[in-house]
Order: C-alpha cells, then sequence, then structure tokens
C-alpha cells in the first residue's frame, strides 16, 4: 500500500454549535461554512464530561479521554489540601497531536489552542493560547517567532482583556473583532510563510461573544432586554459573519488537495440561573463549619449575602480600586479568604461532601484520599452516593416548582482509566443544562438559587465538525456518533502515521471516501512514552494564579 498523505488545516472556532450555525448557513449569513458543509461531512462532536474548555481541548490533542490526560477542570486540587491549583501543559498526561506528527517527520504550526501553556518543542511552530499568564514573553516556540510576528503585526493580540459591561457593552465587542483580525492576519502570515503539513488556528472569541450576548438571541431568557436588542443588533450573528470572513480568507492560501477541520470544543445554549452547590450541601446538613469565633463572623457575613463580588463593587464606588491593585492579585486572594466564607471554614472532621467544579461537581470526603477524609469506602461511600442523588433529583426551583437535576452519573458511568480516581464522585445535567454552578467559588450566596449574571450562555455537550477534503472526504454527507477525542487518530489517519493503541479516540473511518480508505490503512503504535507522573504542581507563581483566576471569572468560568 501507498501512505497517503494529505495536509490537514484545522481550524478551532471555540464553541461553536450548530444550533445557530446550521440555520445560519442555510439562510446564506455564513457562506463559507454553508460551503464547506455542503462540499465535506458535517457532524455534532460529542464532546467530554464537564464540556468545558480545559478538559475538551485536552482530549483533542491527546485523542484521549480525562481519565487518561488527567484534566479534568481548570484547576486540580493541590496535594494535601482542600484548595485548588492551575493546570497547564506540563499537568497533561499523553502526547499531543502535533508532537506525534513532528516525530513522524510532519511540520506543524499551532495557533492559539488552549492548555498548550507552557510552549512544548515541536517540529515547527507553536503559539500558545488561553491560559497564557499576562506580560510573559515565553508563549512561542521557537522563542523568536515572537518577535518576528510583532515585526509584521506590529504586536500579536493574545489577550482578551476587555470585560463585558452591560451598560458599555461596545469595547468589550470592539476588541472581539480586533483579536479576530489580528488573529487571523497572523494565521494567514505563518500559513503563507512558513513550511508546515499541519496547520491549526484557535479563535476564543466565539465563545466569549455567545458567553456574554446568549439573552440577545432569545427572547424567552430572563435577560432579554428588546432596546439592547434594538440598539446592539444580533451581536452573535455579525460576529460569527466577521469570522466566516475570515475563514474565506485562511482557505484562500490553501492548495486544492488540503483537508480543512472545523471543530469546536463543545457547544452552546442559555444560562436561566445559578445555583450554589456548596450552599445546597451547607444547607442539607453535608457540609458543616468550624465552630470558631472567626468563621461565625464570616458565617454571619455570608447569610448577609456580603461577598468579594458586593465588596469590590464598593471599593470601586469609593474610588479605591487603584490602592487595592498594588496589593497584588496573590495577596488580594489571601485577604478574600480571610474575610469571606470559604472550605477554609470547613469542619472536615464532621462534613462528608462538597463540590468543586464548574458544573457543580461532588466529590466526597473519603477516607484515604482527601486529606481530612472521613466517609469510609465500601458501604458507607456507597449509601452517601445514594442519599446525595435522591436529594439531587428532589431539588426543585422555587419559582417554577419543577426538578432541576435530570441525570445524575457516578464517577464509573463517565470515567475509565488511570485517574478516575481523581474524578468527582457524582456528576449530573440540570434541565436542559439551562441551570449554572457558580464555577469555582466555595461560597458566592447564601440562596442555593440565584439569578443569573455576568453571562447568559453556557456550554452544552455537542460542539460542531465540518471536514472537506477534495478526493478524501466524502461529499455532503452527515455523520453519527463522532467524538472530540476522535479527531486527533483521524488526523493522524489521513496524514499518514501510526496512532498510538494509547488513544481512546477512533479514526472516524466514515469520513472518507471508499477509494481513499482503500489505499490507506489504518496503523497503530504501541510506543507512548506517558508524559504524566508530571509535576503535580502548578506551572504558575501564586501572582499569576490569581490573575489567572480573575481572567476565567472575566469569562464566566468562576464567580
Amino acid at each position: 500500500l501507498i501512505m497517503k498523505s494529505r495536509r490537514v488545516c484545522a481550524i478551532g472556532l471555540d464553541g461553536a454549535t450548530f444550533d445557530l450555525i446550521a440555520p445560519w448557513a442555510a439562510e446564506g449569513y455564513l457562506p463559507v461554512l454553508g460551503q464547506l458543509m455542503k462540499k465535506g461531512v458535517s457532524a455534532e462532536l460529542e464532546t467530554v464530561y464537564p464540556p468545558l474548555t480545559g478538559p475538551a481541548w485536552s482530549s483533542f490533542m491527546t485523542g484521549k479521554s480525562p481519565a487518561r490526560h488527567s484534566i479534568f477542570e481548570f484547576f486540580r486540587r493541590r496535594p494535601g489540601t482542600y484548595q485548588q491549583i492551575l493546570n497547564s501543559q506540563q499537568n497533561l498526561d499523553g502526547e499531543t497531536l502535533w508532537r506525534l506528527l513532528g516525530e513522524a517527520g510532519k511540520r506543524v504550526g499551532v495557533m492559539g489552542v488552549p492548555m498548550t501553556y507552557p510552549p512544548e518543542p515541536v517540529n515547527g511552530f507553536l503559539i500558545s493560547g488561553l491560559l497564557t499568564p499576562a506580560g510573559c514573553d515565553d508563549f512561542t516556540y521557537p522563542h523568536s517567532l515572537l518577535g518576528e510576528l510583532a515585526e509584521h503585526l506590529g504586536s500579536y493580540r493574545l489577550r482578551h482583556d476587555e470585560k463585558y459591561r452591560r451598560s458599555n457593552p461596545e469595547p468589550f465587542i470592539r476588541e472581539q473583532y480586533e483579536i479576530l483580525e489580528n488573529n487571523i492576519q497572523a494565521a494567514l502570515y505563518l500559513l503563507e510563510q512558513k513550511s508546515w503539513d499541519f496547520f491549526m488556528v484557535h479563535l476564543l472569541g466565539t465563545d466569549r461573544i455567545q458567553h456574554e450576548f446568549w439573552h440577545l438571541l432569545d427572547t424567552d431568557h430572563p435577560e432579554h432586554d428588546p432596546e439592547e436588542r434594538r440598539r446592539l443588533g444580533n451581536v452573535i450573528l455579525d460576529f460569527f459573519k466577521a469570522v466566516d470572513e475570515g475563514l474565506g480568507r485562511l482557505l484562500n492560501v490553501l492548495d486544492d488537495d488540503d483537508v480543512v477541520l472545523v471543530m469546536s470544543d463543545h457547544g452552546f445554549g442559555p444560562a436561566y440561573k445559578f445555583i450554589n452547590f456548596n450552599t445546597w450541601l451547607l444547607q442539607q446538613g453535608f457540609l458543616k463549619l468550624k465552630q470558631s469565633p472567626m468563621t461565625w463572623l464570616r458565617y454571619l457575613v455570608f447569610r448577609l449575602g456580603v461577598n468579594y463580588a458586593t465588596a469590590a463593587h464598593w471599593i470601586l464606588r469609593l474610588g479605591m480600586g487603584r490602592q487595592v491593585k498594588e496589593v497584588g492579585r496573590a495577596r488580594r486572594e489571601n485577604l478574600q479568604r480571610r474575610m469571606f466564607l470559604s472550605l477554609d471554614d470547613v469542619d472536615w472532621s464532621r462534613s462528608t461532601a462538597y463540590s468543586m467544579g464548574n458544573f457543580g461537581q461532588i466529590y466526597i470526603n473519603l477516607e484515604g484520599r482527601e486529606p481530612q477524609g472521613i466517609v469510609s469506602p465500601g458501604v458507607e461511600y456507597e449509601q452517601l452516593l445514594e442519599e446525595l442523588t435522591v436529594r439531587l433529583k428532589d431539588l426543585v426551583d422555587p419559582v417554577t416548582g419543577e426538578a432541576v437535576i435530570e441525570h445524575v452519573f457516578r464517577r464509573e458511568d463517565v470515567y475509565k482509566g488511570p485517574y478516575a480516581k481523581d474524578s468527582p464522585d457524582l456528576m449530573f445535567f440540570t434541565r436542559d443544562m439551562q441551570y449554572k454552578a457558580m464555577g469555582l467559588s466555595d461560597f458566592s450566596s447564601p440562596r442555593v438559587f440565584d439569578p443569573i449574571y455576568g453571562t447568559t450562555g453556557h456550554h452544552r455537550m455537542n460542539g460542531v465538525m465540518i471536514c472537506q477534503g477534495n478526493g478524501v472526504v466524502r461529499e455532503g454527507a452527515q455523520l453519527d456518533g463522532a467524538r472530540i477525542q476522535d479527531l486527533a487518530p483521524t488526523v493522524l489517519y489521513v496524514m499518514g502515521v501510526p496512532i498510538p493503541k494509547a488513544m481512546d479516540g477512533e479514526v472516524l473511518l466514515d469520513l472518507f471516501t471508499a477509494d481513499f480508505r482503500e489505499t490507506q490503512a489504518v496503523r497503530y503504535s504501541d510506543s507512548e512514552p506517558s508524559q504524566a507522573e508530571k509535576d503535580d504542581h502548578s506551572s504558575y507563581s501564586d501572582e499569576e494564579q490569581a490573575e489567572m483566576r480573575e481572567m476565567l471569572r472575566a469569562l464566566g468560568y468562576v464567580t
């Protein structure tokens, strides 16, 4: 057999969903995406649980599920504590798609993919993406690439600094367009000036714009404001039109034989209300607080509805923002933990369960695993899971009276692999995924349910995949059952590179023409040196971690 190899250009549209793309393409608003769908294969792309940027992109780049690559969230628990530290590329177990391609002699270019900081050496070039600290200049490989891009572009735009403000959304919207244009120009420069066999560019703006403006699309949304919609128009559609136009410019510089892969890490939909799961666990008696004067004082402040968000609001109103900024982010975080109720106030000797994560994931305070675990493995553990499941299913929205939790999963239902032991014990989907957990905050509100604020759209389990390649990919077909971890082995296959057996993903053979499948065998390799037992500590300083937490808060991931 003669192994054919095609160049592959992958474009990541963070958070893109066919719920929007398909009708807009059909109506002619997105001609480039519409043409790709017509000439190629499209599929809803099932993502991993939780449907979140960190684990989803990690699964894309390794072809593995979270229980095999070890990234379950943006954060992991600091060893020996109940505190969280930020994940980075160095915590990822598994060789990345671009590393495997490079080792097979292929030249790669990777631009802006989340979870790639610090940048790993590749056979080509790499620019890291989301979770790159501000002010650092070590986010490209080779290091000289940063200066080259600056010379060509003036500067390379990596950071999304503007925060969405309802009273003045224009600066936020303007920044999204500026970064999009800058990133498209950088991609065009690299595509045309560099030698590559695999190229990838990731665009974050599609995610950001949906988080902040979903309420303009959805007339049923509690935050929908007809006047705001009249004033701003259809912000999400307008941005996707600009993305579509940028996509057209990228495709124009490709060869006719290149395979194009457009994909997203998760889908999107409305978020109608917040749920505070640690508050719920406190009310239900699974969490108990320390019986110390300072904890009771913090609890009193908490019951009055005062938290760091309200405190920050008053600091800004009193004109003290500059003085507080000078304290530094890490010290501010320490002050927050001393002033407001947190997991530091929990009496772990009497607490059986706690929530940590963007989807309200619940962990049992398990003996031998948690630093101060009290729940015995076996019967006691199983009974507690059963009780929590029943109580979760009994949780109702106080306004509508409807049950809130649709499905409850245990760890073994979701995760299989060496890192399953680090995964949550209980996970769940809220009804239509319209309720958003309060992210990574310990205790944000004395109420279990809160009105949504700061973000009106959130992630769903189905992203998008559109693939087109003349003579290689079938025309105008739709595919079922595609998963995000299937993309890495599929790219390796189309490029004639053996697939590590350690991958969970499978080659999406139904993408390809019968002729191509006849000439291209699926080959596997045994070897994949594990990158894990890497560092279980963070790649970031305390100040950088605080900065990343602040940035994730602005993105709507931390509340």
